[in-house]
C-alpha cells in the first residue's frame, strides 16, 4: 500500500476542485476541519458482505473525499444491499453498484472525478468507481484484479483492499454473486458531515428514485 503523505497538500488540491462546484461551496469551511485531525479522517473501512465471504478495503478520503462521502452515504442508505455483480471481466475488474441489475443503473445524480497522484491502480486490488465518461460517477463501483495503469485519469479510485485474504475473495467474485450488505467503519459519520448539505441533495433524489431505501439518520 503506498504511504499517505503530504495529507495538506493533497486536501488542499481536492478542496480547491470542490469550490468549482457551486453546490458544495458551503462544504469548505466544514472539510478545512480534517487538517486539525487528519488521524480521524482517514481512518474509515468498508466491508463488503457478498456470496464469496466478507471483502474490507481501506477508504481514501483524504484521495476522494467527495467520491467516499457519496459511497458512505449510499451504503448506509442500504442501496447497495442485494445487489447483484453484473460485470466480470477475467484478470480486469468484477463491477457491482447497480440496484437495476442491468449495469446500467445510478442513483439518479452523478459526481465529478477526483484524482490524485499517490493513489492509482498500481496493483490488484483497488476499488474504483465506475463512469460513463468524464464527472459522471453514481454508484457503481469496481475492484481490479490486476494492475490496470490504462485506468489512471480516468477512473477515481478511493480505497484498497485490506489484505490478502480479502483480495483471494475477490478473485472468486463473478458475474452474478451478490453484495449482500455494505458495512461502513464508525467514522463514516465523520465524513458524512463534513458534506452535509451535498449528502442532503444526493438524499433528496434518493429519496425520489428509490423510495424503499433506509431513511437517512
Amino acid at each position: 500500500m503506498k504511504k499517505l503523505f503530504k495529507l495538506f497538500s493533497i486536501l488542499a488540491l481536492s478542496l480547491i476542485f470542490l469550490v468549482s462546484c457551486s453546490s458544495i461551496k458551503s462544504t469548505m469551511k466544514s472539510v478545512a476541519s480534517v487538517f486539525k485531525s487528519p488521524t480521524k479522517y482517514n481512518n474509515v473501512t468498508v466491508t463488503f458482505v457478498t456470496t464469496q465471504g466478507e471483502i474490507t478495503f481501506f477508504l481514501y478520503p483524504e484521495a476522494a473525499p467527495l467520491t467516499v462521502a457519496n459511497f458512505i452515504n449510499l451504503a448506509k442508505r442500504g442501496f447497495y444491499d442485494n445487489t447483484k455483480f453484473t460485470r466480470s471481466v477475467d484478470n480486469f475488474i468484477v463491477q457491482g453498484g447497480d440496484p437495476t441489475g442491468t449495469g446500467m443503473g445510478g442513483p439518479g445524480y452523478t459526481i465529478p472525478d477526483e484524482f490524485v497522484e499517490w493513489l492509482d491502480f498500481y496493483q490488484p486490488g483497488m476499488l474504483a468507481m465506475a463512469n460513463a465518461g468524464p464527472n459522471t460517477g453514481g454508484s457503481q463501483f469496481f475492484f481490479t484484479f490486476a494492475p490496470a495503469d490504462w485506468l489512471n485519469g480516468v477512473h477515481t479510485v478511493f480505497g484498497e483492499v485490506r489484505s490478502e485474504g480479502d483480495f483471494q475473495k475477490i478473485r472468486k467474485l463473478e458475474m452474478g454473486d451478490v453484495v449482500k450488505e455494505v458495512k461502513i467503519s464508525e467514522n463514516g459519520d465523520f465524513i458524512l458531515s463534513l458534506f452535509k448539505d451535498q449528502v442532503e441533495q444526493w438524499n433528496a433524489v434518493l429519496d425520489r428514485e428509490y423510495p424503499i431505501l433506509k431513511k437517512f439518520l
